[in-house]
């Protein structure tokens, strides 16, 4: 069996091969697909989406020698898609290319990967749901081999035996104190003493923004621009058990569809913090940047006027807001990048 496991884009796969006979090989196929990748359009009422996956299998010489096709639709739903096939192939097999397309004419996967001698292990995925890492995976064992497996992740570690031929297992990590984020846990296979194989797989930790302190102290100093100083500091002392309520009413006040569970103003607000830490990090403070400040609390200008090479002043920038009136002038002062603000009011067009 040989194993192989890669991000691209947001789509995780994973392939397994098994032997089934001198001449051919199963070729197991595992993919988890976001919605996100997805297009979905509207059908009898229903959204959904339509996707192909196509497998191609070549020798050393390059010539194809298998392959097949598979048509899928889904539903719309907020959680990821999960998908197994299977093809027999040659076992002179030596390069395979992948592609996922959508239906509605994007290919939103295409890779060519050699095949790879791992063993054993298939099928990797992971859940966190209470503070509690679950990892489930497939082992493929066709020779019956006695063997342990340890299972280790931030310096914890489970153990469990090697099943014969094809078994599901799983293993959990209880880690209340770990941050949000992605961790690499690694597998690695035993016998008398001597190592087989290791295998490592990236798991994420990853609570609601208001269960993790790190992102919550953080998405509530973002707060600045919209909310006054004793929100603040109502939302900075909260117990982690009142959070979630406090959040949703101090956005409940700004929410313009409040009978919706959409509020447009917060992730419109989200949205405008993304801009500024993507576009106003380089020299500059991202968010809490003079620009970003303007811009998450006005959303974008009307127009730009940039100067980054003047000679005669330093780089300087003017926003317009036609539909406000006011225009905002940001200068350069030391030539890196850091764009100051030197009318904090705004002036009048």
């Amino acid at each position: 069996m040989i194993l192989f496991y890669l991000i691209l884009f947001s789509i995780k796969w994973q392939v397994a091969y098994i032997p089934s006979d001198s001449n051919l090989v199963e070729m197991k196929l595992f993919l988890e697909i976001p919605p996100n990748d997805l297009r979905f359009t509207m059908l009898d009422s229903i959204m959904q989406a339509s996707y192909e996956i196509q497998v191609v299998v070549f020798d050393k010489k390059g010539d194809q020698i298998a392959g097949d096709y598979w048509f899928r639709e889904r539903l719309i739903d907020s959680s990821n898609f999960y998908d197994s096939l299977n093809i027999i192939i040659p076992n002179k097999a030596r390069r395979f290319n992948l592609k996922v397309i959508d239906l509605s004419g994007v290919e939103i996967l295409n890779v060519y990967e050699d095949i790879k001698p791992i063993i054993f292990f298939a099928n990797v995925r992971s859940k966190f749901s209470n503070d509690t890492l679950y990892i489930n995976f497939t082992t493929i064992n066709p020779k019956n081999l006695e063997a342990e497996i340890n299972i280790s992740l931030m310096g914890l570690m489970e153990k469990k035996a090697l099943k014969p031929g094809i078994s599901e297992d799983t293993v959990y990590f209880y880690l209340p104190l770990t941050p949000n984020g992605r961790y690499e846990t690694r597998f690695i296979l035993w016998k008398e003493g001597k190592r087989l194989e290791t295998y490592s797989f990236f798991v994420e930790i990853e609570r609601p923004f208001y269960l993790d302190d790190k992102t919550w102290y953080l998405k509530v100093s973002q707060l600045e621009y919209i909310a006054t100083p004793s929100e603040l500091n109502q939302l900075r002392k909260a117990k982690k058990e009142e959070r979630d309520s406090l959040w949703k009413a101090f956005w409940k006040q700004y929410d313009p569809t409040p009978n919706t569970e959409y509020n447009e103003k917060e992730v419109e607000y989200f949205e405008r913090i993304q801009y500024a830490d993507e576009h106003f990090s380089f020299g500059d403070k991202g968010w809490r940047s003079d620009r970003g400040r303007i811009y998450v609390k006005y959303g974008p200008p009307d127009e730009i006027v940039s100067r980054p090479y003047e000679l005669s002043s330093k780089p300087y920038e003017i926003w317009y807001y036609y539909r406000l009136n006011v225009k905002f002038i940001f200068y350069d002062r030391y030539g890196f990048g850091e764009y100051i603000l030197i009318n904090p009011q705004g002036e009048k067009i």
